[in-house]
């Protein structure tokens, strides 16, 4: 699925999309959402709400895809409040749609994209063991210590499981369907991730309830480990499906 997908006009096949993907959006939140909360406070959400908006970008375009990300927020949070209603959210919601708009309509598709996943999971893997060791959570003492006690080996090989299938799977699926080009869905994915739900949720968490920085940043990195591979697959599934309809 490449760029060209794009319309170029903002027509009105263009806003029924957008509508669907809205509405999509909607329906998920309301069925599948899930918080998880943190001192007290819902801070850490998981759902696939942000699957369509994540679409309408990559099949809309830039422009389209920051208006379906606003919109959707707006009336998710008319029918379904989380909590009080914060514009620095729908922000996010706008960029979720948008940065892959633009990734998609402007990154060329013969870039090294397993290089830059290399990059982006051992980025995030050395940020998340920094963040526990900050915290004093993690430590090395002739032993990998959490929280004093003997980190359990079977936490290590999953994490380092979940870093081979995130960076293996994409090489292995974009070799068997070069049309898909997984490695791409995998980096759009990952940088809409760590803008949005890494660095901007986290600092609005800061803002509006006054959490630390440091207490909603490790589980925000731990969940996209799972999130993105998760969010990938759904969207290529996706993009696979309605290839060469659009």
């Amino acid at each position: 699925m490449s760029s060209n997908t794009e319309p170029k006009k903002f027509t009105s096949l263009v806003v029924v999309r957008a509508g669907l993907f809205i509405a999509m959006s909607l329906v998920i939140k309301v069925m599948f959402e899930v918080y998880i909360p943190l001192g007290g406070i819902p801070a850490l959400r998981i759902n696939f709400s942000s699957v369509p908006l994540l679409l309408s970008g990559i099949i809309l375009g830039p422009f389209a895809g920051f208006l379906t990300g606003t919109a959707a927020d707006i009336i998710n949070f008319i029918v379904k409040p989380g909590g009080p209603f914060f514009p620095g959210f729908t922000l996010v919601s706008g960029l979720t749609g948008f940065l892959p708009g633009v990734i998609y309509k402007y990154v060329k598709r013969d870039i090294n994209y397993n290089l830059l996943n290399t990059i982006f999971i051992s980025f995030l893997s050395v940020g998340f063991v920094l963040v526990f060791m900050y915290k004093g959570l993690l430590t090395f003492d002739n032993a990998i210590l959490y929280g004093g006690e003997p980190l359990n080996p079977l936490y290590i090989i999953g994490f380092f499981l979940l870093v081979c299938i995130y960076l293996i799977i994409p090489i292995r699926v974009s070799s068997t369907n070069k049309d898909l080009n997984m490695n791409k869905i995998v980096f759009t994915i990952s940088v809409t991730q760590l803008i949005t739900s890494i660095i901007l949720n986290t600092y609005f968490l800061y803002i509006l309830y006054g959490i630390g920085i440091m207490v909603t940043l490790p589980a925000r990195i731990l969940t996209n480990f799972f999130m993105i591979p998760l969010y990938s697959f759904i969207v290529a599934a996706i993009l696979n499906a309605i290839k060469g309809r659009l």
